[in-house]
């Protein structure tokens, strides 16, 4: 135990280390209040450090969790920024990348001079003059949380203003560095900050990138919608109050499963984002856009995997709850139309979406989807399914009929084509769920008469048959996966795998 003159000394310390730091923060607001705001600038100095503080404070879970020496960094992240002019740096990203390192340095230097000033100890200004001048590598923390709390800022305040004179592709390619930058923490509170639909999509085309979520080689192909259905859609969606639809599609979505709220318990998926990303997708509808409409689609879905538990069983309730909530609106002589062209661009959306879900759903994961309501998969998708199986069985035959004792190893070349095939298998499940999902589409359609919208008994007919010839194939494939498998054990004068049962 301290003796109580030691105490006494230790508190008075204290007390006169918090007092140095709180005259060090009124010093820098009041430098901050004396420099002219710039003509680019969206926030002045005062602003704009009150929102670097803001998300230090938001991202380190409150004030106690913030260092001193991290708080002041906060308050003084732009400190007299404008002493510094940009001129004779040159033109270009360089000269700019030239006047920010000499600008940092100054403001480092001069922050030093305002903390030693009022008293603050030697080792807590050092320190906080490096994560204003970003000397400090980026894997520290408190750098780190500096380095969110801008590209929060960025997002938030300038990125409106800084996309004027650029082309999504460019955006999508700033977001993706920008994204690269932040921590999974402040990238969680990125995805619900307020965007346009235009810069929603880059900024899911960016985080996706970053993430490598992006299609290897091209997303999937959406159907092209008529131009009835895309009018249609349009002038349903103006129609619909954007102010209360996030809550209305909610309480449709969680009426059908109540499950759900833990899939969008993220920031990404407020309310107010709904309409946003809705009138997002249906600015992409054009045919010159449907690429980037089909590239948006698969950043949701693999986004929305990777950082949630979104699954193929899901898309049955948003579907219905989607639909429903917009037809409402429509006058009572278009509901019949109004439905029809939403569920056709709802299974146009799938036909992007789904080949990626339901080639990493899991096998219970398949299951709930296939039971769900929404015909996702279809029979001819869980036909290649189990064919793929099957050829994976005689694959896994072969290899360990090599290992036993006696045993003859199967050909590498063999074995090379049997992996081939089973490849292609997986890829025949992923173009069938493309296909079908594209068919439906089109066949719910809205089209230019009206005669073509109501679609005829012998389309009805076709579709049904189809389904009924994939459950066939589903049944065949299961038979033939049979087959193969007695095949190696008469080959060899017993199941070459004991463990696996025919």
């Amino acid at each position: 135990r301290l003796p109580r003159s030691a105490a006494r000394r230790g508190l008075e310390g204290a007390l006169e280390v918090a007092a140095a730091e709180e005259r060090a923060l009124r010093l820098v607001d009041l430098i901050h209040a004396c420099q002219p705001r710039r003509f680019e600038d969206v926030l002045d100095e005062t602003s704009y450090c009150a929102e670097v503080e803001r998300w230090v404070l938001e991202l380190r879970g409150g004030p106690i969790h913030v260092p001193p020496a991290l708080r002041l960094a906060a308050r003084a992240a732009h400190l007299e920024r404008g002493a510094v002019s940009s001129e004779g740096f040159g033109e270009g990203r360089q000269g700019y990348l030239s006047w920010r390192a000499k600008a940092r340095r100054r403001q480092g230097e001069r922050l030093e001079e305002v903390l030693l000033a009022v008293g603050v100890e030697r080792g807590l200004v050092a320190r906080a003059c490096a994560l204003v001048a970003k000397e400090l590598p980026i894997h520290d923390v408190d750098m780190q949380t500096m380095e969110d709390a801008a590209c929060l800022i960025f997002l938030g305040h300038r990125l409106c203003q800084f996309q004027a004179d650029k082309d999504d592709g460019k955006m999508a390619d700033i977001l993706q560095k920008t994204w690269r930058k932040m921590s999974p923490q402040a990238q969680a509170q990125a995805l619900g900050l307020d965007y346009t639909p235009r810069m929603l999509g880059c900024l899911l085309e960016g985080a996706a990138a970053a993430e490598d979520l992006q299609a290897s080689v091209a997303p999937m192909v959406a159907p092209r919608l008529p131009a009835a259905t895309v009018t249609l859609l349009r002038d349903s969606w103006a129609l619909v109050p954007q102010d209360k639809f996030g809550d209305e599609f909610y309480g449709r979505l969680f009426a059908e499963d109540e499950n759900l709220r833990e899939v969008f318990d993220i920031p990404a998926a407020r309310p107010q984002n709904v309409p946003k990303v809705v009138r997002m997708l249906l600015d992409l509808l054009d045919s010159e856009q449907v690429p980037r409409f089909e590239r948006v689609i698969h950043a949701m879905a693999a986004l929305s995997r990777h950082f949630g538990r979104f699954r193929t069983a899901h898309l049955a309730a948003i579907k219905k709850a989607l639909v429903r909530s917009i037809t409402d609106y429509a006058p009572s002589k278009e509901k019949k139309k109004t439905s029809q062209a939403w569920e056709a661009f709802f299974y146009s959306v799938c036909a992007v979406s789904c080949p990626f879900l339901i080639m990493n759903d899991r096998l219970c994961e398949s299951a709930n989807s296939t039971a769900s309501a929404l015909p996702l998969p279809s029979g001819g998708t869980l036909a290649g399914n189990l064919a793929s199986q099957g050829v994976a069985l005689l694959e896994m035959c072969l290899r360990v009929s090599g290992l036993s004792q006696g045993g003859t190893a199967a050909p590498e070349e063999v074995l090379h084509r049997i992996t081939e095939a089973r490849d292609w298998l997986m890829d025949a499940v992923r173009d069938d769920v493309n296909a079908y999902c594209g068919l439906v589409s089109s066949f719910i359609a809205v089209t230019a008469t009206a005669e073509e919208d109501e679609p005829s008994p012998a389309n009805t007919r076709g579709l049904q048959g189809g389904a009924a010839i994939a459950a066939a194939a589903a049944a065949a494939a299961g038979a033939l996966a049979g087959r193969l498998a007695a095949g190696l054990a008469s080959k060899f004068g017993r199941h070459p795998c004991p463990h696996v049962r025919l």
